[in-house]
């Protein structure tokens, strides 16, 4: 892969759950270091369409590229093993709505499982990164409390903190502020704020308009199982063509008081 190569590449992805077609052909290049921010209405398909993107959903035809890894849908083609999900998942980090921490470990120790079990980082190694991570996220003096004594906002950034400590490539972030109190939502999108600032590739789901004008590369808008209009922050959310995105802008502002 050259510098120019995007970092993930997701062609013509197909969806469907049962009778209900849910992704209709979604494209989507997304260069290293980039960060675009996925919008649109409930049932849209964008959630599945993250999901799609490190295989918890296996779509049922199209071409997903991450790295070096390639995968092809459909047309015969076998489903990946077990094996290459994991090295896919290990590569593509994804948070999700719910935080999902194992309730009998420290957060210290929910960050440090992923590198020992799966890469094989010596314990005290693995420690000494959830701590730099903790660190990172503003939650060095929380690495021996457990989930059920941390706040929602406190147990989605030791998911943050769990996700990058396998080092991925590419992050995805899929609504991750829409379960938390109105008070604590800021605290989570400050850490993805300087996680792009620091560079990171990253993808988001996310009803937090004016944070996606402020920390996206670029927008999409999503109706209907289509990427219905993408382009930069101000061309989507603030200058948008599309009537269904023109729309749906509309009703956001009128439901946020905007």
């Amino acid at each position: 892969m050259t510098d120019t190569d995007p970092t993930l590449s997701v062609r013509d992805i197909q969806k469907s759950f049962g009778p209900l077609h849910v992704l209709k052909g979604v494209s989507l290049d997304v260069a290293r270091g980039e960060v675009v921010t996925l919008i649109g209405s409930s049932g849209s398909g964008k959630s599945t369409f993250l999901r799609c993107m490190n295989l918890l959903e296996i779509p049922q035809s199209g071409t997903l590229k991450a790295g070096a890894r390639q995968f092809t849908f459909g047309n015969g083609e076998r489903t990946p093993r077990d094996a290459e999900l994991a090295l896919l998942r290990r590569d593509v980090g994804m948070v999700f709505q719910h935080f999902n921490l194992f309730p009998h470990m420290s957060a210290l120790e929910n960050i440090a499982e992923g590198p020992v079990q799966v890469k094989g980082t010596p314990k005290a190694e693995a420690h000494e990164l959830a701590r730099d991570l903790l660190a990172k996220v503003g939650l060095a003096e929380k690495a021996d409390t457990f989930p059920a004594r941390l706040s929602g906002g406190q147990k989605q950034r030791v998911a943050i903190a769990r996700a990058l400590a396998m080092k991925p490539d590419v992050m995805l972030f899929d609504e991750v502020t829409s379960a938390l109190d109105p008070e604590l939502v800021g605290e989570v999108l400050n850490v993805i704020r300087a996680l792009a600032a620091d560079g990171m590739t990253m993808i988001l789901v996310t009803h937090e308009m004016a944070f996606a004008a402020d920390v996206s590369h670029r927008v999409g808008f999503m109706s209907e199982g289509v990427m219905a209009e993408i382009g930069s922050a101000d061309e989507v959310i603030r200058h948008p063509k599309h009537p269904r995105l023109i729309s749906f802008l509309e009703r956001f502002r009128q439901a946020s008081g905007g």
